[in-house]
């Protein structure tokens, strides 16, 4: 994963001004995600922070040309963040995008009054990503439409579409960054259902919502797409905690025989669910 220690830096292949970003965003998958979809495009260097309470430190040592920033931080309050780097003089002038796994007009209004610029919904395209950055670094802040996410079938443990975005063709083994995402994801995935599990095995139902909020938005960055929707059931209360443990125990396991299928995930791509298999 990329780190203001180890930045990830694309291999110029246009002309493009060098453009540091910092992601504030607690999901490692997240970040190596958009290092996946910055990969190859010039003039771009990803640096990544995974605590809220060390952003500010983070963008002093790396200047960045702009942040891209998650709202639910386990450490601090997304809004307030934003609010500091607005308010402090070395990032008062810095555009601040927020990346999130709500998308609902009411959380657009408050990151917006916060002071932040632009609003993604996670994960984005490759091509919505870029025209972000781009229209922002070229200092046009006022256009802020996001491109919808694509939608997947009921029957689909992932989004097949989206995932194509992480093979390399050219590559000896063009699903060799893919595995590697999906088996980070898969971890952090199973990390945060055994907290939403304590949780509520402890009674901490104010907790619930929390946790089933960031394996929503760690879904949505991986296109696990049911998996997202069961979270955000269990986040807006629509689902009890008996019923949603017992779902999402179900659905992470097929995402987890989904992940490490073979043959190569990439030809499981190619011929998702419900299309006829190459004879």
């Amino acid at each position: 994963m990329a780190s203001p220690e180890q930045p990830t830096q694309a291999s110029p292949r246009v002309p493009r001004a060098r453009s540091t970003i910092l992601l504030v965003d607690d999901q490692r998958f997240v970040g190596l995600a958009v290092a996946r979809l910055l990969d190859g495009e010039p003039g771009f260097e990803l640096h990544c922070c995974e605590r809220g309470s060390e952003a500010e430190a983070a963008a002093d040592r790396v200047t960045p040309a702009l942040i891209l920033q998650d709202l639910v931080l386990p450490d601090a309050d997304g809004l307030s963040l934003v609010r500091r780097f607005r308010e402090r003089p070395a990032t008062a002038q810095t555009p601040v995008i927020v990346l999130s796994g709500n998308d609902d007009a009411a959380t657009r209004a408050r990151a917006a009054a916060a002071g932040a610029v632009d609003y993604l919904v996670k994960l984005p395209t490759k091509d919505a990503l870029l025209a972000c950055f781009d229209r922002h670094l070229s200092a046009h802040p006022d256009v802020t439409k996001v491109a919808p996410a694509r939608d997947a079938g009921a029957d689909d443990v992932f989004d097949c579409g989206f995932l194509s975005a992480y093979r390399d063709d050219g590559a000896v083994d063009p699903d060799a960054t893919l595995r590697e995402l999906l088996d980070v994801f898969v971890r952090d995935a199973e990390r945060l259902t055994d907290d939403v599990r304590r949780a509520a095995a402890a009674g901490f139902g104010a907790a619930v919502p929390r946790l089933a909020h960031a394996l929503k938005g760690c879904a949505l960055a991986a296109g696990a797409r049911p998996l997202a929707a069961l979270c955000e059931q269990l986040e807006t209360g629509t689902l009890g905690h008996a019923d949603g443990l017992a779902r999402l125990e179900v659905e992470l396991a097929r995402v987890k025989v989904a992940a490490a299928r073979r043959p190569p995930l990439g030809r499981a791509i190619e011929h998702c669910p419900g299309e006829a298999e190459p004879r």
